[in-house]
């Protein structure tokens, strides 16, 4: 239980990996959202931080799904 084939981890710590990246996901999406507030031409810094939500936002949803 709370194997997915690739890695070996146990229920608790894929649960805690995806909080953890959860916490992660939704830092990166604040700062998005902030960055186009404060800074509306800093292009690079809301597609940086887009990029982040989006690939945290991911490895959570792999991480609870292997829980």
């Amino acid at each position: 239980m709370g194997s997915d084939g690739l890695v070996e981890l146990d229920q608790e710590c894929w649960v805690a990996f995806a909080k953890y990246n959860l916490l992660l996901a939704t830092a990166f999406s604040v700062f998005a959202v902030l960055s186009r507030t404060m800074a509306p031409d800093n292009r690079l810094l809301l597609v940086q931080n887009s990029a982040f939500a989006v690939l945290f936002g991911a490895v959570q949803t792999y991480a609870w799904l292997s829980a």
